[in-house]
């Protein structure tokens, strides 16, 4: 006679199918640390940045009306310096852009490849089967398609895992 009462975990997917769900709710976070990494201030934005500074110093030490033709010359070097500041703000903020899209959308087609694959070949393997009093209002949901009787299938593990992520994601304010 066969023991319905056992339980089995099917790890590898099961894990597998937890990571997915939990990273997915994460890619945000994934993408703004490495766009962290890889658009720092570059070296002459620096620079430009500790001489636009300067030279503003040195304007408020001189009198407008006592030297102005001084005045006048540190003010346009200024001037260009900060325009080319924002030049080069401006293009990093389009190198950023750029790269999180890329990355954004690469990351969720992988995050969807892998799903599809799992679903594909994994949608009647349940992740988790307990006893069947254990979920006993929503067993035949929780199983659906497996239609195991105490089995946790791919599509609600997949689900359970996603929505723990997100709520992980927004409690800590990714």
């Amino acid at each position: 006679m066969e023991d319905t009462n056992l339980s089995y975990f099917n790890l590898p997917l099961f894990w597998t199918v937890t990571v997915c769900g939990i990273f997915g709710a994460f890619i945000p976070f994934v993408i703004k640390m490495f766009l962290q990494v890889i658009t720092r201030e570059s070296e002459m934005e620096a620079n430009l940045r500790r001489q636009a500074c300067d030279l503003k110093a040195e304007l408020g030490s001189i009198s407008m009306v006592d030297e102005f033709a001084k005045y006048a010359k540190i003010k346009r070097k200024v001037m260009k310096v900060t325009d080319e500041l924002t030049h080069q703000a401006d293009l990093r903020s389009s190198y950023t852009l750029k790269v999180r899209f890329i990355s954004t959308a690469a990351l969720y087609a992988v995050m969807s490849c892998t799903v599809l694959f799992l679903l594909w070949n994994y949608r009647k393997t349940p992740v988790v089967v307990m006893p069947e009093d254990w979920l006993f209002p929503l067993s035949s949901l929780l199983s659906y398609p497996s239609d195991i009787p105490g089995g946790i299938s791919l599509t609600s593990w997949l689900f359970i895992s996603g929505t723990v992520g997100r709520t992980m994601a927004s409690s800590l304010n990714f």
